[in-house]
């Protein structure tokens, strides 16, 4: 058991492929994000989600985050990276990004405040609607990938885990998901910060208080999750 997990800490790979409607799974490729990324899912996905007055991502402008993110590593060494998931489109030459990931690397534990580990800034996947068609090329609704939630959360889960900080991992919930939002993160694993828990010193100085929406990973639970998803890596 400890061989395992210290091999799982020498280094976790991302998810490779999705599984889909049609029961075939489509390539994957989790690279960083880059500024094209982000401008491509501004003009393709985000006015998708947009229309969408249920989801918790509605009104998100990538544009701004990013830059948010390195102004952040400047003054608090917060070690930001951020992710874009892409689906494998040789027909169009490149990736489709479906899932955009950004991650502060270097906050103090939610189960334990010694502890280093991430924070997940932002993360959002696209809808099918934005993805049915790109560039002209049509994606039958067999090939759309499915878990792409799960998939974004296991591309933080990764990078904590490749940090050597066991994984430890922490979020806020989004208010505007309530209630289903918060049981979603916990199906997946996640631990919810009690109400009146205080946070940490920092985040405490940055973050709303603590209400009830902070979700976090213990190093067992972020091994677990992670082990759930393997056949996929």
């Amino acid at each position: 058991m400890i061989r395992n997990m210290l091999r799982r800490f020498r280094g976790v790979r991302f998810v490779r492929r999705a599984p889909t409607r049609g029961g075939q799974p489509v390539e994957l490729r989790v690279t960083e994000m880059t500024l094209p990324h982000v401008q491509w899912w501004n003009s393709h996905v985000q006015p998708v989600i947009d229309r969408d007055q249920e989801r918790p991502d509605r009104g998100w402008n990538w544009l701004l985050y990013a830059p948010f993110a390195t102004l952040a590593d400047k003054l608090l060494s917060r070690q930001p990276a951020g992710y874009t998931v892409g689906m494998v489109a040789r027909e169009v030459g490149g990736l489709i990004p479906c899932a955009l990931v950004q991650v502060m690397g270097r906050f103090p534990g939610l189960d334990d405040h010694n502890k280093t580990g991430s924070f997940v800034w932002f993360l959002s996947t696209a809808p099918d609607e934005a993805l049915r068609t790109v560039a002209g090329y049509p994606l039958s609704e067999e090939w759309l990938p499915k878990r792409l939630g799960s998939i974004a959360l296991d591309v933080a889960t990764t990078h904590s885990l490749n940090r050597r900080t066991q994984g430890r991992l922490a979020l806020y919930a989004d208010a505007a998901g309530g209630k289903p939002l918060v049981d979603w993160y916990c199906r997946r694993g996640m631990e919810v910060l009690e109400d009146e828990k205080r946070l940490p010193l920092v985040p405490r100085r940055l973050f709303r208080p603590s209400d009830g929406r902070y979700c976090y990973y213990t190093p067992t639970g972020a091994l677990r999750a992670s082990r759930e998803l393997d056949p996929l890596r």
